[in-house]
């Protein structure tokens, strides 16, 4: 469904730009400017979280040391956070040196598995992306639960990875009781979405459907915005060639 409200706004938003540019023949500027501006404001947007980022990451490596745990390499230390990612070109496992002796060796393993998971699909770098947008999708109707249901989404896929290399559901639910609460932000973290998890692992439904509007409101963006950057382009290096546009 979700290709579907993308493709019709993408053909929606170059019929629409490409309609009001030829009619006026001044689209260029227009759009250049609101386009340098939107990406200017995303790149420092970036850069500011991917600082932030890089801060935690240079804090928590001071705190820590290479270590090893189940055949899997870690940094060890007094973190706090039992186990969790951080470090966006380079995800790193880091785990607090209570971690072993709080779980069961099974479920250590199947901690283990679950921030692999994390750190093969660079969860950290995509939540900076979710968290640039979540303070305009948390002013939508049902924006708050669309991000959770998302955050639940990737805590789910990890889950999924670790049942699929090993784990037994028995050892993660385990684990998600056994361990407190994430207290480090925008890190990829084995608690997050507890109870959406445990339904998730017992294979029972989710207790909310997830919500749609935000997903399609994205969807419509994105589809316009790439239509009217495809009718600029277009105009400008087809029309312009042939001299039937002045600008």
């Amino acid at each position: 469904m979700r290709d579907h409200w993308s493709l019709l706004s993408f053909v929606a938003g170059t019929a629409a730009f490409c309609v009001v540019s030829l009619g006026s023949g001044h689209h260029l500027v227009t759009v250049g400017m609101a386009a340098t501006a939107v990406v200017v404001g995303l790149a420092g947007a970036v850069a500011f979280r991917a600082r932030q980022h890089r801060r935690l990451v240079r804090a928590l490596d001071a705190a820590s040391e290479p270590a090893e745990l189940v055949g899997t390499r870690v940094r060890s230390g007094q973190l706090g956070d039992a186990a969790f990612v951080a470090g966006l070109r380079r995800p790193t496992i880091y785990c607090d040196h209570r971690l072993p002796e709080q779980l069961t060796a099974p479920q250590l393993a199947a901690v283990l598995l679950h921030e692999r998971a994390h750190q093969q699909a660079f969860d950290p770098a995509r939540m900076l992306g979710l968290d640039l947008l979540a303070p305009a999708v948390r002013r939508l109707p049902s924006g708050p639960q669309w991000l959770a249901a998302a955050a639940a989404r990737r805590e789910i896929r990890a889950d999924r990875y670790a049942l699929a290399h090993g784990a037994e559901r028995r050892d993660l639910a385990g684990a998600l009781l056994a361990l407190p609460e994430l207290r480090h932000e925008h890190v990829a973290g084995f608690t997050p979405a507890v109870d959406l998890r445990l339904r998730a692992l017992l294979g029972q439904p989710a207790a909310t459907p997830t919500p749609v509007l935000p997903g399609r409101l994205g969807s419509l963006v994105a589809g316009t915005t790439l239509g009217a950057l495809a009718c600029t382009w277009f105009l400008h290096h087809a029309l312009a060639q042939l001299g039937l546009l002045c600008c």
